[in-house]
């Protein structure tokens, strides 16, 4: 069952866990214009690829549906494998959701020199 994770009304936005399709779902005006694909593999979610539509691209939309994804698994206290270049390049912007990514299996993230993922 889909559930709504974000929604901005004053803007359109909407970001959804749809879980049977496998992927996280960004909604501008009811209509989907992004998506961040996963699959679950026991606990973990490995994240897959991250699209946006090329009319809504350059607008933030695909930092909006990855930090929405990212919110949703430190809530559920899941971690992640990052297999999209993307969450990845949002990772390096964003260190305080390391704790999301699994350490023994991080995809293609590495750590920015210097994290302690302790402190």
């Amino acid at each position: 069952m889909a559930e709504v994770l974000f929604d901005d009304s004053a803007k359109h936005v909407r970001v959804v866990d749809e879980p049977m399709n496998g992927h996280y779902a960004l909604y501008v005006d009811e209509a989907r214009v992004g998506t961040l694909s996963y699959r679950i593999v026991g606990q973990w979610r490995i994240l897959g690829h991250t699209e946006v539509d090329e009319a809504c691209r350059g607008r933030g939309f695909s930092q909006i549906l990855i930090q929405v994804a990212l919110d949703d698994l430190k809530e559920r206290r899941q971690q992640a494998t990052v297999h999209c270049p993307a969450v990845a390049q949002f990772m390096t912007q964003n260190v305080k959701y390391a704790d999301v990514i699994d350490p023994s299996h991080p995809g293609i993230w590495v750590p920015a020199f210097g994290y302690d993922p302790a402190a």
